[in-house]
C-alpha cells in the first residue's frame, strides 16, 4: 500500500484548484475517535471534523437514524417534515427563551450572512453600524468576511472592529484581574462612539480558543439591553455541548443573545446549520415575503433526523457533564504541559475545546510558527491529529471520547512538545 496515497492525491489535485486543501491524509475510513488513511495508518482525532463530529466517526444509532429516514424521503424542498418538526421540539429545551423562532439552511456562514440581512431588515433596509471583535471568524460569504476587515466597507452596513478580551494578549496592555476588566468599558465606549444598532461576536473565540472572563460578557449584555443594541452569538463552534454546556453563551455566561447561529456539532457532520432568531427580529414585512428565507437544502430530513437523535442523545448519554468531567481532565493535562514548557508555551481550555500557542519566549510572547508546525507534524507521525492554526494548535475530540482515549492523545503532543525541542 506505500505509495497509494501519492498516487490518489495526485489524481485529486488534478482536478481541484490550488490552495483548495494542503492535507496530505487520504482517509479510507473512520470510527469513534480514530481514522485510518490509505497506507492503514490510524490516527486519533482530535478535531472531531473540525468541531463536527459530536460523538465521533459512524456512531451507530446516528448511522441508524440516518438510514431509517433516507428510506422514508430524501429531500423535499418547500415542503415541511415531521422530522422537522420534532428537531425544533427538541432543540427548543435547549434554548434558554420559548420565543426563539428557527430557520434551517446548511452552512454556519450562510445562516450568519442571512441573520445580518435579518438584522438590516429589522432597521427598515437603512444603512446601520455592526460591530463585529477583532480576531473573530464568522465564515467565508462576502457579508460575514466583512464583519472582520477593518479595511474593506461592506455595502449594506458600516461594518467596525473591537478588542476582543484577550487576557493573554491584552490589547490594552493591561495584566488580570489588576486591569479591573477595562475591556468592558473600552467595548462600551466603542459601542457608544460608533452608534452601533448591532454586534455580532463568539462567546469563546474559536481562532484561538480565546475565553473571556466572567463577568464580561454579562455587562456587555446589559448594555446591549440598555441601548437597543441586537446582540448576535455566533455559535458555531460552541454550541452543541462543546464547552459542558449546550450554549456557551446561556451555559456558561448567562446571557440570552437575540441571535444565535448553531452548526458544526448539531448534525455530527452532516451540513445543517439553525438560524435562532427572537421573535421581534424575525416579525418584519421584509423577512416575511414568500422564499426570503428559503434554502435549496435546507430542511433535508436526513439530515434533520440525524440533528434530532444527537439532541436525544446529548440527554439519554450525560453528554453535558461526560464533557465537563473530561474537559477537567483535558484542561489539567494541558497546564502541566504548559509548566513544563513554560518557556515556549502557554495553554487554555474550556470543556473539550482546547488550545496551545507557541511563542518564541513569554517576555515578548511573539509567535513561533516554525515550532507549533513542527509539533503539529511530529503528533501526525505519532498517530494523533490536532487543528493547526498558526501558533496555535486547537484540540477538539469528539464529546463522547473515553478517558483512556482522551489521556493517550495528551500525552502523544507531550511527546511531540519533547521530540520537536530535541
Amino acid at each position: 500500500m506505500v505509495g497509494v496515497g501519492n498516487n490518489i492525491l495526485e489524481k485529486i489535485k488534478s482536478y481541484t484548484p490550488e490552495g483548495y486543501c494542503n492535507d496530505d491524509i487520504i482517509v479510507t475510513s473512520a470510527k469513534g475517535s480514530y481514522y485510518i488513511d490509505i497506507n492503514n495508518k490510524k490516527y486519533l482525532d482530535f478535531t472531531s471534523g473540525i468541531f463536527t463530529n459530536t460523538f465521533g466517526h459512524c456512531y451507530p444509532p446516528l448511522i441508524n437514524a440516518e438510514i431509517k429516514q433516507i428510506k422514508k424521503c430524501d429531500n423535499i424542498h418547500g415542503r415541511r417534515s415531521i422530522v422537522e418538526g420534532e428537531f425544533y421540539s427538541k432543540l427548543s429545551n435547549f434554548m434558554p427563551l420559548s420565543d426563539y423562532k428557527f430557520i434551517p439552511y446548511n452552512d454556519g456562514g450562510y445562516a450568519i450572512d442571512r441573520g445580518l440581512t435579518d438584522i438590516i431588515n429589522y432597521y427598515d433596509k437603512k444603512r446601520i453600524p455592526i460591530g463585529a471583535f477583532r480576531g473573530g471568524f464568522h465564515g467565508k460569504t462576502m457579508a460575514t468576511k466583512l464583519t472582520i476587515n477593518e479595511t474593506a466597507k461592506a455595502t449594506f452596513f458600516d461594518n467596525f472592529q473591537i478588542e476582543y478580551p484577550n487576557c493573554y494578549h491584552c490589547p490594552y496592555k493591561k495584566q488580570y484581574p489588576q486591569c479591573k476588566m477595562c475591556c468592558i468599558k473600552e467595548t462600551c465606549n466603542k459601542l457608544q462612539e460608533k452608534k452601533a444598532k448591532a454586534i455580532i461576536f463568539e462567546p469563546i473565540q474559536g481562532a484561538g480558543v480565546i475565553i473571556p472572563p466572567q463577568g464580561f460578557w454579562q455587562k456587555i449584555f446589559e448594555y446591549c439591553q440598555k441601548n437597543k443594541i441586537i446582540m448576535f452569538a455566533d455559535e458555531v463552534l460552541t454550541g452543541g455541548g462543546r464547552i459542558g454546556s449546550f450554549l456557551a453563551s446561556y451555559g456558561h455566561y448567562g446571557i440570552t443573545p437575540d441571535i444565535i447561529s448553531l452548526t458544526k456539532g448539531l448534525a455530527n457532520g452532516r451540513p445543517l446549520s439553525v438560524l435562532c432568531e427572537r421573535e421581534y427580529i424575525t416579525d418584519n414585512p421584509y423577512a416575511k415575503r414568500p422564499m426570503e428565507r428559503s434554502s435549496t437544502f435546507a430542511s433535508h430530513p436526513t439530515n434533520l433526523a440525524v440533528a434530532s437523535k444527537c439532541l436525544e442523545l446529548i440527554e439519554k448519554e450525560n453528554i453535558l457533564t461526560h464533557v465537563q468531567n473530561m474537559g477537567n481532565i483535558l484542561t489539567e493535562e494541558l497546564q502541566i504541559i504548559s509548566r513544563k514548557y513554560n518557556d515556549i508555551c502557554t495553554s487554555r481550555s474550556i470543556g473539550l475545546m482546547g488550545a496551545i500557542e507557541f511563542v518564541k519566549t513569554q517576555t515578548t510572547k511573539e509567535p513561533d510558527y516554525h515550532l507549533c508546525n513542527m509539533v503539529f507534524n511530529q503528533a501526525r507521525k505519532l498517530g494523533l491529529e490536532v487543528i493547526l492554526s498558526g501558533n496555535i494548535l486547537r484540540i477538539a475530540p469528539p464529546l463522547n471520547i473515553s478517558k483512556k482515549d482522551l489521556i493517550k492523545g495528551i500525552k502523544i503532543l507531550d511527546k511531540s512538545i519533547k521530540e520537536s525541542l530535541s
